[in-house]
């Protein structure tokens, strides 16, 4: 683990451990705690079901599939999401992108699953609220390699 506080992105090697929280700048800690958490509201969501031509000549097919709620494996809090569902014309996996409603810092987090394993991302609520970003960014993921 770096010495790089999550909130500020700066380091935090010299500073005395009295105002530390683990690797964070107390002060920031205490500042995030205090910050207002806003919902996400993505209007009209099955406006981003598409059919893409991609340069390969393959399509990508991206649809809504609604409104859910998961159980966070920590202290059974719970979340609701956006999930839509991509699928390569070649290839019978599909992509899942659950998008969460709670904005945090300008951010949301994303949750990928594909081929069997998940990624978590943070997305930036400017390329959420650009549909063509945010196709992009899911034709980006279904044609990214899974390692």
């Amino acid at each position: 683990m770096s010495w790089t506080c999550r909130y500020c992105g700066k380091d935090t090697s010299d500073i005395d451990y009295d105002y530390l929280d683990g690797y964070d700048h107390l002060s920031c800690v205490l500042n995030n705690n205090k910050m207002k958490i806003t919902n996400l509201k993505i209007s009209n969501p099955e406006k981003i079901n598409t059919k893409n031509l991609c340069l390969d000549k393959s399509t990508i097919d991206i649809n809504y599939m609604g409104r859910k709620h998961k159980t966070k494996d920590y202290g059974n809090v719970g979340c609701t999401f956006y999930e839509f569902i991509a699928t390569k014309d070649y290839n019978s996996q599909s992509t899942i992108f659950q998008i969460e409603d709670e904005i945090k810092n300008n951010k949301v987090e994303v949750t990928i699953l594909k081929s069997g394993k998940m990624t978590i991302d943070e997305f930036s609520i400017e390329l959420i609220k650009d549909r063509s970003k945010l196709i992009n960014k899911m034709i980006e993921w279904v044609n990214e390699k899974v390692s």
